[in-house]
């Protein structure tokens, strides 16, 4: 009977020198005994393969005794992955190393680093000199190159990076030359990316000429390592030497490493110095790499034939060799099992020692079975082959880890069968099959399938095991052979259950280390994960026992089971594989009667018929009281020391405290002291419950099925894979090709998070920031209708919408589920709006309900810009609940493309972060619109994203292109009806202009499909997919960007495309683990960089600015604004464009934490380390600078940024010299770069010759944009006064400059009550400072305010400035200047008569008028189709009444009422905007009058911002459009002069256009622009002039009467009709007024609300109120509110009104309505007629005084509200009457004042002024 192999082969553990576990662990690393210059004694020297002992060249043969003896005591036990047991191995006999991170290789080139950086010597006595380069390819050549040059040189990749080392893999076998490359083998990415373990990789090797040899277990790594490294030398054959990635290179095992100086023994010296002497060098020069031709190309190959043929003798010899040194002996093919095998599979990588487990288990059952284990796969020795088989052997089955599609079976499957037919050897059976692809658990009961089929009558050939194959039927049962344990008899097994970021794994890791380096016991740990990057699911599997452990799969048969995280009870099977009697621990809160319902009925059963010892313990709260938060690793980790008896509690606590002493000292004293508190807490305490499960749990009824989503995919794919049930799904239910649904991570609601954030909505300003900085989209603003606000759950609390939601109800609302805890939108809101509460808590509160709800309401995002930061935030995110981590840098600005751009969005992603929390298959966190429409997303590999979406945009361009010549061929034959060619008109006119398609698409779609029909319709309508203009998208990261990508990034960037780029820059290779990329700054430690990168961050932003052509923008959420402009102005430009955007990392090691990203963003733009800039060449042709620095200057220290990240930090714990250096040489760099920004910025004012007059520096301070916009119309105008200007915010000039500026012109709004703009803050309070006296006394200023008068606070920021400025000893110029937004031209109004003084004052000369550059361009197009217009945000409503008069017809005022019929939402207190037209008579008549045929139909180019239509009518435009009937402004006049041929009007023009001559005169008779221009008829601007000359007509804004609630469906207008009489006796009526008063019943008008600037208080409070005229209205609007509300049950406050008009008998407008709520007792009356008695006029103010008890009831004793509506004169009048209430009724003069300033800031004192 043929002999076995021993077990302990397969353990690669000699169990000869086990006693040495507990005397020999992690010596230091020993002086070594030789360097590269030591030889070998000539005995050594016999190793040499002949083919190498007959180079050519000459070697040094002075020889230098050496002891060899083997020692293999000097062995000893450490607990490491495989990826360390290779790296030992290979930085010892390695003098250069060249790497490239790629998962999961990546650990083995960190630890090569790491000890480098550590100065770490090698076996030969030199730090090996390890370099990180651009991509595997690069990495490669190196190796080449250093091989060629003579050094012993390594690398080591995976997957892909293997594949792209393929061509110098050719290269370096061909030439010969010696090396080992170390793989940790994984899939290829095919229909899917996966990082896990596979053989496809280096089988896509087997043809390069290197040798392949494989390691199965981590002491094989170890050994095969040493093998692989001597082979090459002795052979001159390159060696790729594999593990199966992840399960052998991060399983950790307790393994026998060889130490230096005995590997040291090893090296074949007289090869080292064979390989150095064929080294390319000057003193012995050979050509190599030579172009050979067809003559003696194929003699050459075959030339290198006896270099193969002993080969695999040459590696047996080395087995044997290593085997003296090490006690553990390996065969080229290792037989283990029956000496009489009829029955062997055959298998390479960790699944021998699975099937080596089932074969003990077989073979103790009587089967004749074995199996034949492959080390070395190439050269394919048969001899070898056929030497392990038994000679009994009849059947054979080969087990491949990979699939090769088109083949007739796998590689080692084909090689066994060539090798058994050319051997002629003779067999009933061989099959081949597949198994553990992409890391599939492999366990032995898959490997007694295979021998079970192989067993059978008639075996399934090319079979997959592991799987169900329901579609080819390739799989075999599995699931019937008997479970079994197969692990060493004594083993403890053990399953912990954590969620990422917990510390579970890595208290796993210690504890792993801690058994095994400090006992005898041998310890086995392997990790699973999820694919989230925080807050996942992990497994950690451990395994502890007296003999080596070689199980290399999950645990199936666990002693001890902890859950970390109580809703995976919920989720996952936790128990199913826990031994009868096992230990299970829970962490939760729950008591046990809780547990009845929270523990499914599943896990309770189970836990009493296993008789399991159930434990329970609230960690998260102890950990809460100590300080440790979430951290409750080490807690837990002492439960299990306590619980599982794998040590001694004495011994386990001793070493537990010793290891936190070790891991945490460097994070200070505190952390130390907090983790060994909680291990003497649960040593010493009663904090573990022990719960003796209930008797009846046994027989608990199921629980209900899981409510099915309706969605199939996620029912029946999804949540088995979120449930870890993913293993047993069918082949079938399965996509072929790899493609995924969008839109399923809605359904995840993973329930992650400790806390989350609660909206206090009395605080919300509605900034919309919580929104646009969430990284998982989980905090929204919605816009609610009031019966919308009324259907809502009871807890869905609003507040009245701003802004362009007029009439709307706002609210932000999270959903609870789907949040991750960050923090990031609690920390950037800037009202106090929000706070972090438990996550029970929220959901009592009843968000989870909330968001539902809100998910119900219609998308309202078209109802306002989505180009600004608030704006866009009320798009919906395509982007959403992504596995991003916790705080991600990268999400918010994929979100926010999604939000901008995402309906038509093609996106590109390279391999990274940003494709595996965007790109999980299942977890799609890419979603749709309401429409279907979303952002189509693609991977396909790291280094070639760049083309790959180059690929996409050339080939829709082109699909585009050929359906624009359908359209046009439809045009030009008018194929369809007029509807259709109108739409199709339109498309052509604006396939490439942004969104503007989306809004008419599917009213174009609907037309196409009623005409399809037609042919050339019917052809259009079957690529109706690209009538979108989409936008192409290619995203990635730094690494990609800056490194692996680069070649294909800089080749689109040169190519002209129309594609957008967007770079995440984390500066490092933040998925892999936070290695170091070019992008990596100066001094920064990282893994590849652990010294600190020694050069500055690559400068990818001026490499592509270099081009002139592209879109360049370094942007961040640090500046929100910016990065939308930038984000907007990119997409828009037409050729390619690059965004760099900062991304801080988990990976920076933040000392704020990543709940403050945005202000560490901030941060890093404050001090200059992240300039923001745009270079946007579509200036340049515009004659302008394209580069705009938007940040102005650096606000602080480099240095201080620098300390606020351990990335920076860490450096000064190992070379703080070093670091030092580093660090001013970064912050030299970061202030050179910012002044080179600086000049570029100001070289253009140069070319131009700008002025070199006085200076005047312009500053300004908004939030919305208007001061800087004034601020940049004032720099304009100060440079035609030959001023030297400079423009920048309030927080981008240093205050302490102010004194030497000489001249400062401040434009500054106010935010909400007195709030600075966010840009002003930092100057405020340095402002604010002491400061000597005289401090600005050579300072001259003038400042303007911009704000709305009825706010208390009303520029209340200017005048702060104003008053400090003085205080400080600065010269004012100028009284401070006041804009109202309440103005007829708002703020410029009050500019306009506040700039003269200051010309005035300066005394500056009148710049010579210059005519505008035109924007827009006209062309007569009869043929085009003109469009429908509606103004944007507007919507058309019908009057039901008419104008109906309400005074009398006699009076000289008349007073209307209207009732509108329409669906827009508002609320009491909103206006009602009209937007009126001319007349159209009129606008006709002035068109022929000024020659031009009304009827043309004219095109428009539009490059301005300006709001008109592309084509239409001169007749529409002039008539809806151009307010030609308007108040002309003084700029109209001084651009008219420059069309005046007659010198009068010239002359005439010019004075008006200074305010002078006639102007009075113009403005006294209301005279409009067709007036003018008939007046000065010399006058006639072209068409395109005139229309920029002429304004659009705005709005007229009128106060709502009607309660939405009381008449719903309507809006009701109280409306005075403006006329007055002109000095010459003419009748004017104002123009919308004018349209009112003749409206007829049914007539329409576009109208939108406008909203109101009050706030309304609870419904039970009263409310004071006082109005005049048709101020009235929203005073009736309350009353019919609190009326209904009243009738309805509701309780209600009181109201007063205080209302006054001229005359009672004709102007007391709705009289009688008014008494029916003095009948109802609702409202108390008080009324003011001005004109009944000419004697003693009685206003509003004097009757607020009549009642004074009553005002101060109200108002101060009930807490109620005040509203004032009337003329601007009227407010101040009623606040004094106010302030004499209260001092009537005791309040000093002081007191009645704070409380009136007390209401103002409270929101209750509210005033509408006109």
């Amino acid at each position: 009977m043929r002999q076995s192999v021993s077990r302990q082969t397969v353990a690669s553990v000699g169990r000869q020198t086990r006693t040495n576990a507990t005397t020999r662990n992690q010596p230091p690393h020993e002086e070594p005994l030789a360097g590269r210059g030591l030889s070998t004694s000539a005995a050594a020297a016999s190793v040499l393969s002949p083919a190498t002992r007959a180079w050519k060249a000459p070697v040094n043969t002075t020889s230098v005794d050496m002891d060899r003896t083997p020692n293999p005591d000097s062995q000893y036990y450490q607990s490491v992955d495989g990826a360390h047991a290779i790296a030992h191995v290979a930085y010892a006999l390695t003098e250069t190393a060249f790497i490239y991170p790629i998962t999961p290789s990546s650990v083995m080139g960190e630890l090569a680093d790491v000890w480098m950086a550590q100065g770490r010597k090698n076996a030969f006595g030199q730090v090996c000199d390890v370099r990180e380069m651009q991509s595997e390819a690069g990495a490669a050549g190196a190796v080449h190159g250093a091989l060629a040059a003579g050094s012993l040189c390594t690398t080591f990749t995976a997957s892909q990076g293997l594949l792209l080392m393929i061509p110098n893999l050719y290269k370096i076998a061909g030439e010969l030359l010696p090396c080992a490359i170390h793989v940790s083998a994984r899939e290829i990415a095919g229909q899917a990316l996966s990082i896990f373990g596979g053989h496809a990789d280096v089988m896509a090797v087997r043809q390069t000429g290197c040798a392949l040899l494989s390691s199965h277990t981590v002491q094989q790594a170890h050994d095969m390592a040493i093998v692989s490294h001597i082979a090459t030398l002795k052979a001159s054959v390159p060696f790729i030497h594999f593990m199966d990635g992840f399960r052998t290179s991060h399983e950790v095992n307790k393994i026998k490493l060889l130490p230096y100086s005995e590997l040291l023994k090893l090296v074949p010296y007289e090869a080292l110095h064979l390989h150095t002497s064929r080294a390319l060098n000057p003193s012995h020069p050979t050509l190599r790499g030579t172009n050979q031709g067809p003559d003696i190309f194929f003699q050459n190959v075959e030339r290198a034939n006896p270099f193969y043929t002993d080969l695999a003798d040459l590696v047996q010899e080395t087995f044997d060799q290593v085997a003296q040194h090490t006690g553990r002996h390996y065969k080229l093919f290792d037989f283990y099992g029956a000496g009489d095998a009829e029955e062997v599979v055959v298998v390479m990588g960790s699944g021998a020692t699975t099937v080596c487990e089932a074969v003990d288990h077989l073979v103790s059952t009587g089967k004749k079975v074995g199996a034949l284990l492959v080390h070395l796969y190439r050269p394919w020795s048969l001899k070898h082959f056929l030497e392990a088989l038994p000679k009994s052997v009849k059947r054979i089955a080969v087990l491949d880890r990979t699939k090769e599609v088109t083949a007739m079976g796998e590689p080692l499957y084909l090689d066994v069968v060539a090798g058994v037919a050319e051997s002629g050897l003779k067999l009933d059976t061989l099959i081949g099959g597949r198994y553990a692809l992409g890391s599939k658990d492999f366990v032995p009961e898959h490997a007694m399938a295979v021998f079970t089929n192989l067993a059978s009558p008639n075996p399934k050939n090319r079979f997959t095991v592991g799987i169900d194959d329901d579609l080819t039927h390739s799989s075999i049962p599995f699931r019937d052979e008997p479970r079994v344990d197969t692990v060493p008899e004594g083993t403890t097994q053990c399953v912990f259950w954590g969620i990422g970021s917990d510390g579970t794994v890595g208290a796993n890791r210690s504890a792993v280390k801690i058994i095994g380096d400090n006992t005898d016991k041998i310890a086995q740990a392997y990790f699973s994960f999820d694919a989230f990057k925080s807050g996942g699911v992990t497994a950690s599997h451990l395994r502890f026992g007296p003999s080596p452990i070689t199980s290399q799969y999950l645990v199936t048969n666990a002693d001890y089971v902890a859950c970390h995280f109580s809703e995976y009870v919920k989720k996952f099977k936790l128990i199913d594989n826990i031994k009868d009697g096992g230990v299970f621990v829970l962490n939760s809160r729950w008591t046990v009667e809780q547990m009845e319902t929270e523990l499914p009925a599943d896990l309770r059963r189970k836990l009493v018929q296993k008789k399991v010892q159930f434990y329970n313990i609230d960690a998260r709260t102890v950990c809460n009281n100590i300080g440790l938060g979430k951290r409750i690793n080490m807690l837990m980790q002492a439960v299990f020391f306590k619980l599982s008896g794998v040590l001694p509690l004495e011994t386990a606590v001793k070493l537990l405290k010793d290891s936190i002493q070790h891991e945490y000292g460097k994070k200070g004293t505190k952390v130390v002291e907090m983790n060994q508190a909680v291990v003497d807490i649960v040593v010493d305490g009663d904090i573990l419950q022990k719960i003796d499960p209930p008797a009846h749990w046994a027989t608990a009824p199921d629980d209900p099925p899981a409510t099915p989503t309706g969605n199939t995919f996620v029912d029946e794919i999804m949540r088995p894979m979120m449930n870890m049930q993913g293993d047993l799904l069918p082949v079938s239910k399965l996509n072929p090709g790899g493609t995924f649904p969008v839109g399923t991570t809605q359904y995840a609601k993973r329930a992650i998070a400790g806390a989350v954030p609660r909206w206090i909505p009395e605080n919300c300003t509605q900034c919309n920031y919580c929104a646009f900085v969430c990284p998982h989209a989980v905090i929204r603003p919605f816009t609610l209708t009031d019966t919308e606000a009324d259907n809502a759950p009871s807890t869905f609390e609003t507040r009245k919408a701003k802004g362009d939601y007029a009439g709307y109800n706002y609210r932000i609302q999270i959903t609870p589920k789907d949040c991750t805890g960050c923090e990031v939108c609690v920390n950037v809101c800037p009202d106090d709006a929000l706070e972090m509460i438990p996550l029970d808590t929220s959901m009592k509160n009843g968000e989870e309900t909330n968001w539902n709800y809100a998910l119900t309401i219609p998308d309202r995002g078209h109802l306002t810009d989505r180009s600004s930061v608030k704006g866009s935030q009320f798009q919906q995110p395509l982007l959403e609940f992504s596995g991003a981590c916790e705080g991600c840098g990268e999400t918010p600005y994929v979100k926010l493309l999604t939000q901008l751009f995402g309906e038509r969005m093609m996106i590109a992603n390279a391999t990274g972060c940003s494709s595996i929390w965007g790109g999980t298959a299942s977890f799609t966190p890419y979603t749709t619109n309401a429409h279907g429409q979303g952002p189509a997303w693609g991977n396909s590999l790291f280094e070639d994203n760049a083309e790959y979406g180059f690929g996409m945009a050339v080939a829709t361009a082109s699909r585009r292109k050929h359906l624009a010549t359908l359209v046009d061929a439809a045009l030009e034959a008018k194929a369809g009806d007029a509807n259709v060619q109108k739409l199709l008109a339109q498309w052509a006119r604006d396939k490439d202009t942004g969104d503007k398609v989306h809004k008419y698409l599917p009213a174009l779609e609907a037309a196409l499909e009623e005409n399809r029909t037609i042919p050339e319709i019917g052809r259009i309508y079957d690529q109706r997919d690209m009538l979108p203009n989409i936008s192409q998208w290619v995203i990635g990261g730094d690494g990609w960007a800056n490194d692996i990508g680069f070649g294909g990034l800089d080749h689109i960037l040169a190519s002209g495309q129309n594609i957008n780029v967007l770079v995440l820059d984390t500066e490092m290779y933040s998925n892999t683990g936070g290695q170091a990329s070019k992008s990596s700054s100066l001094g920064a430690v990282s893994k590849f960089a652990l010294g600190g990168k020694k050069s500055q961050k690559k400068a990818l932003g001026e490499m592509a600015m270099s081009y002139g052509d592209v879109y360049v923008a370094n942007i961040s959420h640090g500046n929100m604004s910016q990065c939308v402009k930038a984000m907007v102005e990119a997409e828009s430009y037409p050729g390619p464009s690059i965004l760099m955007a900062y991304a801080p990392c988990i990976e920076h090691g933040m000392r704020t934490g990543m709940a403050k990203m945005i202000q560490e963003a901030e941060a890093a733009i404050d001090c200059g380390y992240w300039p923001l800039y745009r270079f946007d060449p579509r200036l340049a042709t515009a004659g302008q600078n394209p580069f705009q620095l938007d940040s102005k200057r650096i606000k602080s220290e480099v240095l201080d940024f620098l300390k606020r990240e351990n990335r920076f930090i860490n450096l000064d714990k190992n070379n703080p010299k070093e670091a030092t250096m580093m660090r001013e040489q970064l912050s030299t760099h970061v202030k050179a770069r910012f002044n080179k920004y600086k000049r570029m910025m100001d070289a253009h004012k140069e070319q131009i010759n700008a002025p070199t007059g006085p200076k005047v520096t312009i500053l300004y301070g908004s939030e919305t944009g208007h001061s800087e916009s004034l601020a940049q119309e004032l720099g304009t105008d100060f440079e035609r006064r030959d001023y030297s200007v400079s423009v920048q915010a309030l927080d981008d000039i240093d205050p302490q400059e102010l004194p030497d500026m000489g001249f400062v012109v401040i434009a500054i709004s106010t935010c909400g009550q007195g709030v600075f703009p966010r840009n002003s803050m930092l100057f405020w309070e340095e402002l604010k400072r002491d400061k000597p006296e005289g401090w600005l006394k050579n300072l001259k200023y003038a400042v303007f305010g911009l704000g709305d008068s009825t706010y208390y606070f009303f520029c209340h920021t200017a005048k702060l400035i104003d008053a400090r400025l003085a205080e400080l000893g600065g010269q004012r110029i100028v009284p401070l200047g006041i804009g109202d937004d309440g103005d007829e031209d708002a703020y410029e109004t009050g500019f306009s008569n506040w700039i003269p003084s200051v010309w005035s004052t300066l005394g500056t000369k009148t710049p010579e008028s210059r005519l505008f550059d035109p924007v827009l361009s006209v062309s007569l197009t009869p043929d085009a189709h003109p469009e429908e217009w509606h103004w944007n945000g507007s919507t058309p409503v019908q009057t039901a009444t008419g104008s109906v008069r309400i005074t009398p017809v006699e009076h000289s005022r008349n007073f209307v009422t209207i009732e509108w019929q329409t669906d827009l939402p508002y609320r009491i207190g909103d206006s009602l905007g009209l937007f009126p037209e001319n007349d159209r008579t009129e606008a006709e008549g002035f068109l022929r009058w000024y020659g031009l045929n009304p009827s043309d139909i004219i095109t428009i180019e539009n490059r301005g911002t300006r709001e008109l239509p592309e084509v239409m009518s001169l007749s529409d435009l002039f008539t809806k459009i151009l307010d030609l009937l308007g108040k002309p402004s003084r700029r109209f006049y001084s651009n008219l002069v420059h069309f005046a041929t007659d010198a009068g009007e010239r002359e005439a023009l010019k004075l008006m256009g200074q305010g002078e001559g006639e102007f009075s005169n113009v403005l006294a008779e209301t005279l409009h622009y067709a007036d003018i221009l008939r007046k000065f008829p010399s006058a006639k601007p072209p068409l395109q002039f005139l229309i920029e000359m002429i304004p659009n007509i705005k709005p007229r804004y009128y106060s709502i009467s009607s309660s939405p609630k009381h008449t719903p469906g309507e809006v009701h207008s109280l409306v005075l009709i403006d006329t007055w009489t002109t000095a010459s006796g003419r009748h004017r009526t104002g123009l919308t007024c004018a349209l009112l008063e003749r409206l007829q019943a049914g007539g329409k008008m576009d109208g939108c609300i406008h909203p109101t600037a009050m706030e309304f208080p609870e419904d039970d409070k009263p409310l004071v109120m006082a109005g005049i005229g048709s101020g009235l209205a929203p005073f009736v609007a309350f009353c019919r509110e609190r009326s209904w509300k009243r009738k309805q049950g509701m309780k209600v406050g009181n109201l007063a009104l205080y209302f006054g008009n001229r005359n009672k008998s004709s102007e007391f407008l709705m009289e009688k309505e008014l008494q029916q709520y003095v009948d109802e007792g609702l409202l108390t009356l008080f009324t003011a007629f001005s004109r009944d008695d000419p004697k003693k006029k009685v206003y509003v103010q004097d009757i607020v005084r009549t009642d004074t008890k009553l005002v101060h009831e109200y108002l101060v004793n009930q807490q109620g509200s005040m509203y004032v509506c009337g003329s601007r004169e009227m407010p101040k009048p009623v606040q004094n009457s106010l302030k004499f209430c209260f001092m009537e009724n005791g309040r000093s003069e002081k007191e009645a004042d704070e409380h009136i300033v007390g209401m103002f800031t409270t929101g209750r004192y509210n005033i509408e002024s006109w």
